[in-house]
C-alpha cells in the first residue's frame, strides 16, 4: 500500500438545522437501504470556525432541546437532510446526498468530564417503503378473481406488486372489503396508502430485467405464475410493511435489491433484479490503496449439484411412495430434478444440496387443479403442455439455486483508502463483481455484499468492502472444468 493522505471534510443539516459533523459512516449492501450515521456536536453551530474567540458554553438544556426537536423529526420520516462530503489530497473527490430522510437520533450521556456527541442517522428516500403496507380490514371472498385480473398483465416482480397495490389501495376497492367495527375509521385510510406514490415501490426501484418472469417459460405459466406473485404480495396476514414483503419475496423469487453505475445511492432510484453473483467484473480495486485484504480460500460447501423436489410436503416420508388420491388414472409421478453442471466430475468433489419447490409455484399451478391441494393427483389433471411448463420451471429452479448456492460461502474483506469510486471512476456499489489487483493481475474476484465508508474529520478514514463468492477467477470451477461461466444470468429468469 502506498502513502495516502486524504482529508475529509462534512457539511451536513437535518430537519433544516446545520450540524458540525464530525464523523460519518455510510453503509451500503444487497436488500438493505442505505444509510449515513453522522457525529456530531449537539449544538447548533453559529460559527465552525475551529478557533472562535466568541466561544460560549452551551447548557443541557441546549442539547436537549436539539436532541428533543431532531428525534420527534425523525419519528414522523417527513424531515430531510442534505450531506456533502469533500475528499481532499491524493485521492479527491465530492460526494453530494440531497433529501435524505432524518430517520434516527441518539444522544449520549452528558457528564462533566466527557464532551457529548449526537448522532443522527440519514437514509434514502426509500425507506418509506417501511411505513405502508399491512392491510387491517377483511376481504370479502370474490377479491380473489379481481386481484388476479389485475395482476395477470404483470410483466415483473415490481410490475405485479404495483399493480396489486394500486389495485387494493384504491378507493374503488373499498367494497371488496367488509366494513370496519363501529367507531374505526382509520383502516381504509391505511389501505389506501399502497396507492400513493410516496409509498409506490417504483417511485424507489427499477426493475431488472425489464420483462421477465420468475420461471415463466411460456405464456401460459407467464399467466399463472404473475398471479400466484399477485397473491403472495397480497398484505392481509401479518404487519409486514411494503420494504419487508420485498426482501421476504426476493428469498423467494430469487431477487435481490442492488444498485449500479445508473440506478444507486445517489440517486433517487435503486435496482431490483435477479440474484447474479457470477456478473462480470465492473469494479477494480488495486493493492496499492489497498491496507488489508484476504485471498480465496477452500469453499466450506462445495457443491456438484442442485436436486429439486418437486412435491416437497405433499410427499409421503413414511411409506417413501406418493399418495393415489384415489385418482383412478393417476400416473408415475416425476418427483425430483438434479441438476448437476458437469456429469463427469467424481462425487468426491462436492455435495449434492437438496431443496424443494418454491410452494407459490406450486400453488400458481394448482389453481386449475380438479383435487385440491394435492399436487400428484393435479399433476395427472394437467394438460401435457402444463405439466411440461412445470417440469421445465422446476429444473430452471434448480440451475438457479445451484449457481446463486455455489461459492457464496467464500468471503473475502478488502480495507482500502476512503475511495468512493475505483481508478476507473465506477462507484464502488454492493450487487456489482469486482477484481483485486496486484501488479496489474487479478489476485481475485468477488461478488460485492456490503460496503461501508468510514470518514472523519480528524483522519483514520477508510473503505471496507465485503465480498461472498470470492474464486481466483472470473468463472467458477470444478476439477478445472468451467461449471458457471463469468457473465452468467440467472437461469430461473431466462
Amino acid at each position: 500500500m502506498k502513502d495516502f493522505v486524504v482529508t475529509v471534510s462534512i457539511e451536513a443539516t437535518a430537519a433544516g438545522k446545520k450540524l458540525a459533523a464530525q464523523e460519518a459512516v455510510i453503509s451500503l449492501g444487497v436488500n438493505a437501504i442505505p444509510e449515513i450515521s453522522i457525529s456530531c456536536a449537539p449544538t447548533t453551530p453559529k460559527n465552525l470556525e475551529p478557533l472562535n474567540p466568541n466561544v460560549q458554553k452551551p447548557t443541557i438544556a441546549d442539547y436537549a432541546n436539539l436532541y428533543r426537536t431532531l428525534s420527534s423529526a425523525a419519528e414522523s420520516l417527513k424531515e430531510t437532510g442534505d450531506v456533502t462530503i469533500k475528499l481532499d489530497g491524493d485521492y479527491k473527490d465530492e460526494l453530494s446526498l440531497k433529501g435524505w430522510i432524518l430517520s434516527g437520533v441518539g444522544l449520549s450521556g452528558i457528564g462533566a468530564s466527557q464532551a457529548p456527541h449526537l448522532q443522527v442517522i440519514l437514509r434514502h428516500p426509500i425507506c418509506k417503503l417501511t411505513k405502508a403496507g399491512a392491510i387491517c380490514e377483511t376481504p370479502k371472498s370474490d377479491i380473489g378473481p379481481a386481484l388476479d385480473s389485475n395482476t395477470e398483465g404483470g410483466q415483473n416482480f415490481l410490475d405485479i406488486i404495483q399493480k396489486a397495490y394500486k389495485f387494493i389501495g384504491g378507493k374503488g376497492a373499498d367494497d371488496k372489503f367488509w366494513p370496519s367495527a363501529p367507531g374505526y375509521t382509520q383502516p381504509p385510510a391505511y389501505r389506501h396508502m399502497l396507492g400513493e406514490s410516496e409509498f409506490d415501490p417504483g417511485t424507489y426501484l427499477e426493475c431488472r430485467p425489464s420483462a421477465a418472469i420468475f420461471l415463466g417459460s411460456d405464456a401460459g405459466s407467464k399467466k399463472m405464475i404473475a398471479r400466484a406473485i399477485g397473491r403472495m404480495a397480497f398484505p392481509v396476514s401479518g404487519s409486514a410493511s411494503i420494504w419487508d414483503m420485498i426482501v421476504g419475496a426476493s428469498g423467494t423469487l430469487l431477487l435481490s435489491v442492488v444498485q449500479d453505475q445508473q440506478y444507486n445511492f445517489t440517486k433517487e432510484k435503486l435496482v431490483i433484479e435477479p440474484i447474479q453473483p457470477w456478473k462480470s467484473a465492473s469494479i477494480s480495486l488495486d493493492e496499492d490503496r489497498c491496507s488489508m485484504t484476504e485471498v480465496p480460500g477452500m469453499d466450506p460447501f462445495r457443491l456438484i449439484g442442485v436436486c429439486a423436489q418437486k412435491f416437497g410436503a405433499f410427499a409421503g416420508p413414511i411409506d417413501l411412495g406418493f399418495y393415489n388420491n384415489g385418482n383412478p388414472s393417476q400416473k408415475d409421478p416425476v418427483a425430483e430434478v438434479l441438476y448437476v453442471p458437469i456429469e463427469d466430475v467424481p462425487a468426491s468433489s462436492g455435495r449434492i444440496m437438496k431443496v424443494e419447490a418454491p410452494s407459490f409455484l406450486n400453488g400458481a399451478y394448482m389453481m386449475d387443479a380438479q383435487h385440491g391441494p394435492y399436487l400428484t393427483s393435479m399433476i395427472s389433471a394437467m394438460s401435457e403442455e402444463a405439466k411440461a411448463g412445470y417440469n421445465g420451471a422446476i429444473g430452471k429452479y434448480a440451475k438457479a439455486v445451484y449457481e446463486i448456492t455455489a461459492a457464496s460461502m467464500v468471503q473475502a474483506t478488502a480495507k482500502m483508502v476512503v475511495m468512493f469510486k475505483d481508478k476507473g471512476g465506477n462507484l464502488i456499489l454492493p450487487g456489482n463483481t469486482c477484481k483485486f489487483m496486484a501488479g496489474g493481475t487479478p489476485v481475485y474476484y468477488g461478488y460485492i455484499r456490503n460496503v461501508v465508508h468510514y470518514l472523519s474529520t480528524s483522519g483514520g478514514n477508510s473503505t471496507t468492502v465485503a465480498m461472498s463468492y470470492v474464486r481466483p477467477e472470473e468463472s467458477y470451477k470444478i476439477g478445472g472444468k468451467t461449471a458457471i461461466p463469468a457473465g452468467s444470468p440467472n437461469a430461473a429468469y431466462e
